[in-house]
């Protein structure tokens, strides 16, 4: 898996402000990310959060017990919650996985989902649609050509399973799934390949993911295998200049607005990478209640366990929680470049989760934008004065 991925989804029906039971100055708990389980049926060289590998059967102990996401869904709705996402390791692995989505429609709650795709049946793919609240699924797809995709997911078929995956859920009825591809050296000359693949099989959208220097990627980043901060920059532009131009869909690919050319900036509205970490909770498949899957690895990013701890309570009163509310909306005190860039606001500088594990700290410069003042490349248009 990857970093949070950001989509453009249908708004969500919001519960009416006054039931919502927050002291003052508390933001809305929106969102659960649930990592259904903590290992995976693939062994991906990139994967950012390390899932042990599972040849289809569950490892006690790595899947989130259902009865306790109840109660956790239960008191998660009388502060906000509205929204959770599926993912793992790999969200279908959970040998309760419908019982969970079946409870969470029942509650309301809506939710979109991230999977490898080679578990998605046909059966499957029509509960989903027609008995469940999942209106969103993106699914990984990193070559054109299977052996290649085979060899970067780690196990033989992959590529065909997932395929199978995407048409049974286009033949369900959703219109709008997205194909993830992590980019790297090895597939970079492939995307309009793999472009026109996932639009032949009725994929909405394509979400360019560059391999991060997180998890496995570390290695990857180690042995020169990832995208220099060069050809990041040169993806951008080809993205920008070249591939959306001839693309029979939407190509998205996560940049920081500093760094993104206006009239890019113009065709998506601003649309920007802050994730809306302050209005979510992740709760891991041990049970842990964390930032998010960056909490598989760092233990100080763990906030309580499911089934133990009071959501609300950690919600209003973890201090790790409450720290990073206000250093996000102290825009005055961003570190770094963040500190003179016209975007703080609106940015919020990103992923939190991958600023962490770049720079140690929640709260300060992405990566790119970071690489890119010390290399005086920064846009000074994109400096308060």
């Amino acid at each position: 898996m990857t970093f949070c991925d950001l989509n453009e989804r249908d708004v969500k029906e919001e519960p009416c402000l006054s039931a919502i039971d927050l002291p003052e100055g508390v933001p809305r708990l929106r969102s659960f990310y649930l990592y259904l389980s903590s290992s995976c049926n693939l062994r991906c060289r990139h994967c950012w959060i390390t899932p042990e590998y599972s040849d289809g059967v569950p490892i006690p102990g790595k899947t989130i017990d259902l009865k306790a996401l109840h109660q956790a869904v239960l008191e998660g709705k009388k502060i906000g919650l509205v929204d959770a996402k599926l993912t793992g390791g790999e969200p279908m692995l959970h040998p309760e996985f419908k019982e969970i989505v079946e409870m969470l429609t029942s509650e309301g709650i809506t939710m979109n989902m991230e999977t490898n795709g080679t578990l998605l049946t046909e059966e499957m793919a029509q509960f989903l649609k027609n008995h469940s609240k999942v209106g969103f699924v993106s699914m990984s797809l990193d070559s054109p050509f299977p052996s290649e995709h085979d060899a970067f997911r780690g196990v033989n078929g992959a590529h065909k399973a997932t395929l199978r995956g995407l048409d049974a859920m286009v033949a369900a009825g959703y219109k709008n799934c997205q194909v993830i591809m992590s980019v790297h050296r090895g597939n970079r000359h492939q995307i309009k390949e793999l472009i026109d693949l996932a639009s032949n099989h009725g994929a909405a959208t394509v979400k360019l993911n560059p391999v991060t220097k997180t998890g496995r990627g570390i290695q990857m980043h180690e042995k020169g295998e990832a995208l220099s901060f060069e050809e990041y920059l040169a993806l951008a532009e080809d993205v920008n200049q070249n591939i959306r131009v001839s693309s029979p869909i939407p190509v998205i690919l996560s940049m920081p607005l500093a760094l993104t050319p206006f009239n890019e900036l113009w065709r998506t509205r601003g649309k920007t990478c802050d994730c809306g970490v302050i209005g979510i909770l992740g709760i891991l498949g041990t049970g842990e209640i964390a930032l998010c899957g960056i909490g598989e690895t760092i233990p100080e990013l763990v906030y309580g366990y499911l089934g133990k701890d009071s959501i609300r309570d950690i919600w209003i009163n973890n201090p790790v929680i409450k720290g990073l509310r206000k250093d996000i909306e102290d825009t005055a005190t961003y570190p770094g470049v963040c500190g003179s860039c016209i975007h703080a606001k609106a940015c919020r500088t990103g992923c939190v989760a991958n600023n962490y594990q770049y720079g140690g700290r929640l709260v300060s410069p992405q990566w790119l934008c970071d690489h890119a003042y010390n290399k005086g490349v920064f846009p000074v248009s994109r400096l308060r004065r």
